[in-house]
């Protein structure tokens, strides 16, 4: 079978989100069949992936170039791969309407949340990335929804979380100092500056030296506090290694179709507290009883923060337990076996009995 995956953010040099890193993921898992002839179709620079075929577009530099015009050129490039199945991760819109091969489209949250959650031309940007969205939705032949908002604001047909199994890297020890670690930009939904004002208030008032680490892009280094260590062009294994040796991830986003660092610090035993958006809500939903995700206001953080520091980097044995029995839900639910036996063979009857509707 021979399946195209369009993934525009597919890892390269420079910061990777969690889309690239969850494609890159389970692309590799496809990769080893030897059933499956694999594409991914991605910009200019995109890393290599044994066992796939890799086919670009230019990067863009700005804005409109990355999401309006670089769709556009997509619908060449597709085209030549011959695909039995496309499986896209957004940036779908574009393609020609009419009989083909099958879409199958993973929805990744939602952009008319994110929009909410945003402001400038940010927030703008993803009104407008919401409209695309919807075309992508009516033109799909089998949608999947990453989280419970997904599922029920594209009516998808199948519920699949963006992770695949992993594991805590092999001679990662917690570090000896309190540490916390983000993974985002200091400003915007993911809202970084919050984490560093909650560690600031609670260096100043018990004095306890927290390490704080951030992964995320070059371009917002200078606005963290001195002293941060801030990690840009991280790799996967890298961002593993990060949250696995660090006491607590915070991650007050406003807006998390799933949440991708949660489920990774939670297959590690790395606590979390999360502000209340879809994403949290599920995962904590599967985490009961309740301690290891924790879920709070703002005016909470720092109390909430201090309190776990001040226990140390070890966690409680039902604590544990929750999170064992989320993480197994989670993987079994996200498993790239689906896609071969369930999925890729649903949209390809489609297409036989009915015509897709993208080519």
């Amino acid at each position: 079978m021979r399946v195209t995956f369009i993934c525009l953010e597919w890892p390269h040099e420079g910061h990777v989100g969690g889309v690239g890193r969850y494609a890159y993921r389970l692309a590799s898992a496809l990769a080893t069949r030897p059933d499956i002839d694999l594409t991914i179709v991605t910009f200019a620079g995109g890393t290599p992936l044994d066992g796939a075929s890799l086919r670009t577009i230019p990067r863009p530099s700005g804005r409109l170039g990355r999401f309006y015009g670089s769709p556009l050129r997509l619908r060449r490039v597709i085209s030549a791969t011959r695909p039995d199945v496309i499986h896209s991760f957004g940036d779908d819109w574009a393609l020609a309407s009419h009989r083909g091969a099958p879409l199958v489209r993973t929805f990744l949250g939602s952009s008319l949340a994110e929009a909410r959650s945003s402001t400038g031309l940010r927030k703008l940007n993803h009104y407008v990335l919401a409209v695309t969205e919807r075309i992508s939705s009516l033109r799909a032949d089998v949608k999947i929804g990453i989280g419970p908002d997904s599922v029920e604001e594209f009516e998808c047909e199948d519920f699949m979380p963006p992770v695949t199994a992993v594991q805590a890297p092999e001679g990662v020890q917690k570090t000896d100092e309190a540490s916390v670690v983000f993974i985002g930009s200091y400003s915007g939904r993911k809202r970084g500056a919050v984490v560093a004002d909650a560690v600031e208030a609670i260096r100043a008032r018990t004095g306890l030296q927290i390490v704080l680490t951030v992964v995320g892009p070059s371009s917002d280094a200078h606005s963290w506090p001195a002293g941060t260590r801030h990690v840009s062009g991280a790799s996967d294994a890298d961002v593993l290694r990060i949250i696995s040796r660090s006491w607590v991830l915070v991650a007050p986003s406003l807006y998390e179709g799933f949440g991708i660092p949660t489920y990774e610090a939670l297959s590690m035993g790395t606590p979390v507290i999360a502000s209340s958006n879809p994403g949290s809500e599920y995962m904590r939903s599967l985490t009961e009883p309740a301690g290891i995700l924790q879920i709070c206001p703002d005016v909470d953080l720092s109390d909430a923060l201090a309190a776990r520091l001040s226990g140390g980097p070890s966690i409680e044995g039902p604590e544990d337990s929750g999170r064992r029995t989320a993480v197994e839900r989670l993987t079994t639910l996200a498993s790239p076996g689906r896609l071969i036996e369930e999925i890729y063979p649903r949209a390809l009857r489609l297409a036989k009995d009915g015509g897709s509707r993208v080519a």
